[in-house]
């Protein structure tokens, strides 16, 4: 596979990663208030549901990060599991994932991926892996026929110290000669595209501008009318939504913004000497204190512990 590095030396860029831009404010971070934050859990597997009319929405990020890298286009696609329909805790901010499977038994691992992650090349690689030897069967007539498992990787945070902003991989030779395309893997930076509206003019470019811009739209723009991504606007759109789904977004949305405040806290702090240790000080207190705020408004232990990563005994403490 193509050997690629985390690039740590940039740890302070890469923690807080730019997806908040210049908001100051949580008003400022969650947008113009017209549509939900694509890259949130509820929001994104809803616009991109592979078991309802938007999957064509899918099939058309999917092909357009892949492009190159399968041997067909994905032209129908639905769910691997129940993972997807069982729900999941609308208040994880660092990660979460669409599985599905294709009309010709590709298996697609989609993972959105909003804080930073150490190592999160290694680890999407040894997920992969275990998708791999799940399809394994035991006895000596097994033939190692293995159905290919694509990972692709949506970042609102940078780990490649260049300006490209997707990466697409499998095994192959020094060359560039394909071995295999039983694992292949896409890793998409999104803080790195920065096309404007007026210069979108590919798939890709659409996909990944409305991933990253949606929440700041007011309306659908032109570029958008009769393209597969048309789909996504009136399901993200606030309005249409039901006043739980509303509240759920706009918790997710608080939570977000409540991680990225603890580490763009830390780093203002200062803290440039001693790195790693300073900055796992910082982050450390930058929670305490908001666990504190969120105790004082009477927050559920456990919410307060997910939202800051701290233990329930610390913030009992607190």
């Amino acid at each position: 596979m193509t050997n690629q590095t985390n690039n740590s030396d940039n740890q302070t860029d890469i923690v807080v990663g730019k997806a908040m831009g210049e908001a100051k404010t949580y008003e400022e971070f969650k947008g113009a208030g017209v549509y939900a934050d694509l890259l949130l859990d509820r929001t994104f597997k809803k616009a991109f549901n592979p078991d309802t009319q938007n999957k064509v929405c899918l099939m058309a990020l999917l092909n357009a990060i892949l492009e190159g890298e399968i041997a067909s286009p994905i032209v129908d696609v639905q769910s691997r599991d129940k993972e997807f329909n069982d729900g999941s805790n609308e208040n994880r901010t660092s990660i979460f994932d669409l599985y599905c499977i294709d009309s010709v038994g590709r298996r697609f691992i989609i993972e959105v991926q909003i804080l930073f992650q150490e190592n999160i090349v290694n680890r999407t690689i040894y997920y992969a892996s275990q998708t791999i030897i799940a399809q394994g069967e035991r006895g000596k007539s097994y033939n190692y026929e293995l159905s290919p498992i694509i990972t692709v990787v949506i970042m609102e945070f940078n780990i490649f110290d260049d300006k490209r902003y997707i990466r697409r991989s499998k095994l192959r030779e020094s060359d560039g000669t394909d071995i295999s395309d039983t694992l292949c893997f896409a890793f998409v930076e999104l803080p790195k595209f920065k096309k404007p509206l007026d210069e979108l003019e590919t798939m890709l470019d659409k996909g990944l501008y409305a991933l990253k811009n949606m929440k700041n739209l007011t309306k659908m723009p032109k570029q958008y009318a009769e393209s597969a991504f048309e789909l996504l606007f009136p399901v993200a759109e606030l309005a249409k939504l039901s006043k739980e789904e509303q509240k759920m977004i706009d918790e997710a949305q608080k939570a977000k913004w409540d991680n990225y405040a603890i580490k763009k806290a830390a780093i203002d702090s200062g803290l440039k000497q001693g790195m790693q240790q300073g900055l796992q000080q910082g982050l450390q207190q930058a929670a305490c204190d908001i666990a504190k705020k969120m105790k004082a408004k009477n927050k559920p232990i456990d919410e307060i512990a997910e939202f800051t990563g701290l233990s329930i005994d610390e913030i009992n403490a607190l």
